[in-house]
């Protein structure tokens, strides 16, 4: 009796493991030559995560006052829960759990729609749901409802007729499978029953999960087959963004690590593209040994980035050359001594970083107050410019900058002033322009005092711990505090009851760009020890507080 009862247990867990391993996913509906995939996923979990937070329940108290149309918007939730006879949790217990919606072509090149929606165990809802909508459309009379239109490997569909287009839909297992297009539910259903490869069987977007994973949404597009279907693109940015192929990105909101993430396969070797001059691969960034943790803003570029400005420069100057922009250039060489092109575009050719420590007191527009005058000789002041923010750079051919620097001492006559700061000399000239040189970076901002803090964070040769998860060589870094960008916006920061933490207390943004191979890929985190979601919430009253100020 036990041997038998042995036996039987494990036939139901042998029938358990086969059954789990080959369980359904939304996505073994799409077929493979989906050119567009989006894909929910655990909607139901971040709606719960954010009913039990403390942060979200404050977070979404401050809305009735900031949102202008909250009355009719609660209306409107209350009078569709009504219809629906449940509440919003019902509803996102239903269709939360997984919903998968792509887009295909047919033989005829005509657009197929499929959406699939996982029932998260409450197929009845999603059944009742689904004949409310029916009852619906058909007062509304905008088309023609069939109920048992037929069936198609094994599943009964209806379908609806409105405008010449078809949707035909239907429940297998847990599963509502619809399909817009005269074969659309054809296909999901063909797809689902292996006669024809899913999208998991498409390389580039099974190794796209592979290597970033899937979030709480995702989204897989082949950009070759989806730039037509987008009206809103003219043909010069149609030939730009011809250099990419695929692109997948997912969202990340109920795990710690990366929030946002993008990964693009682009075409290294299409000719004379504006965009692939820059996707290329960076180097290991010298500025950010000026970064601090307490910097509202910091964005660093590699060489390339540069080199490619300059190019299409040169291929500009080229194009639209004149009698008058040679002349420009003649009187700039002549006034510099110096090659436009072999020396001061080389010159200016290094990576570059900008450096905003206080965000609401920094102001781009503040250097179109610099006098800037030419009479015999060459003068600077720089007097009216008030403006937090300095300007790292490393030039990538050091002898080219260095005589750019000899040429513009020669042009002025300007009393300097200098001091030495921490063994470092930081040096002042046109009122307010200070500048110094350390470790082969060049340092100039329009305050002694920020000057001195690059020098005091370069001098302490200690890098981030949380630089630690950027690339070694990626193209563009950016680390940003939003809520206190957030604070500038709303013309000062909120009251201390109407946030969750101050501005100065939560994580920065980081984000970064690389490109390997033919690949660019996309990174932001918003905190290496919170989730996503709990922070979001913590930013919430400062976007708040930006609506209302």
């Amino acid at each position: 009796m036990k041997s038998k009862l042995k036996v039987t247990i494990l036939f139901f867990l042998s029938a358990a493991i086969v059954f789990s391993a080959n369980a359904a996913e939304v996505k073994d509906f799409m077929p493979k030559e989906s050119v567009f995939y989006l894909q929910l996923q655990d909607i139901d979990e971040v709606y719960g995560e954010i009913e039990v937070s403390e942060n979200w329940e404050q977070a979404l108290a401050l809305l009735p006052d900031a949102v202008a149309d909250w009355q009719e918007m609660q209306q409107g939730l209350v009078m569709a829960q009504g219809v629906l006879s449940t509440d919003l949790m019902g509803v996102i217990e239903t269709v939360g759990y997984r919903t998968a919606l792509a887009i295909w072509l047919d033989e005829t090149g005509t657009q197929q729609i499929g959406l699939v929606i996982h029932s998260g165990g409450n197929l009845g809802e999603l059944q009742r749901f689904t004949k409310i909508v029916e009852g619906l459309l058909g007062m509304s009379g905008g088309g023609t409802l069939r109920l048992d239109a037929g069936v198609y490997q094994r599943v009964h569909y209806n379908a609806m007729e409105i405008e010449q287009n078809i949707a035909k839909y239907g429940f297998v297992d847990e599963y509502l499978v619809l399909g817009v297009g005269e074969k659309a539910f054809e296909k999901l259903m063909d797809t689902y029953r292996k006669d024809s490869p899913s999208i998991q069987q498409n390389p580039e977007f099974t190794e796209a999960v592979k290597k970033i994973g899937s979030g709480v949404a995702t989204v897989f597009a082949d950009i070759p087959s989806i730039l037509p279907m987008i009206n809103d693109i003219d043909a010069a940015n149609r030939e730009r963004f011809a250099v990419f192929q695929s692109l997948f990105a997912r969202l990340n909101l109920l795990e710690t690590g990366p929030f946002f993430q993008v990964s693009v396969e682009f075409n290294p070797d299409l000719p004379e593209n504006e965009i692939g001059l820059f996707l290329k691969k960076g180097v290991a960034l010298k500025t950010l040994k000026a970064l601090s943790a307490q910097d509202d803003l910091f964005v660093a570029i590699a060489p390339n980035i540069l080199e490619s400005v300059w190019e299409l420069v040169r291929t500009e100057m080229e194009k639209n050359a004149t009698g008058e922009m040679y002349a420009a250039i003649s009187f700039l060489e002549g006034l510099l001594n110096l090659n436009l092109e072999e020396d001061v575009m080389t010159g200016l050719t290094g990576e570059l970083a900008l450096s905003v420590p206080d965000f609401t007191t920094f102001d781009p527009q503040a250097v179109d107050n610099l006098n800037l005058e030419f009479d015999g000789t060459f003068v600077l002041d720089a007097d009216g410019v008030e403006t937090d923010g300095a300007i790292i750079f490393s030039p990538s051919h050091q002898m080219k900058w260095n005589q750019i620097g000899n040429s513009l001492s020669n042009l002025q006559n300007a009393s300097m002033s200098q001091i030495d700061y921490n063994g470092t000399t930081v040096s002042g000239f046109a009122s307010s322009i200070y500048y110094s040189k350390l470790n082969d970076l060049f340092l100039m901002g329009f305050s002694e005092e920020q000057v001195c803090m690059l020098v005091d964070e370069i001098k302490k040769n200690k890098k981030l711990s949380y630089l630690k998860q950027v690339p070694k060589t990626p193209i563009v870094f950016t680390q940003l505090n939003l809520a206190r960008i957030l604070e500038a916006v709303g013309e000062g920061a909120p009251p201390a009851d109407k946030v969750l933490v101050g501005s100065r207390e939560i994580s920065p943004i980081l984000a970064w760009l690389s490109v390997e191979a033919d690949e660019d890929l996309l990174d932001m985190t918003l905190s290496g020890k919170e989730i996503p979601l709990e922070v979001l919430a913590q930013l919430a009253p400062f976007y708040v507080w930006s609506l209302e100020n």
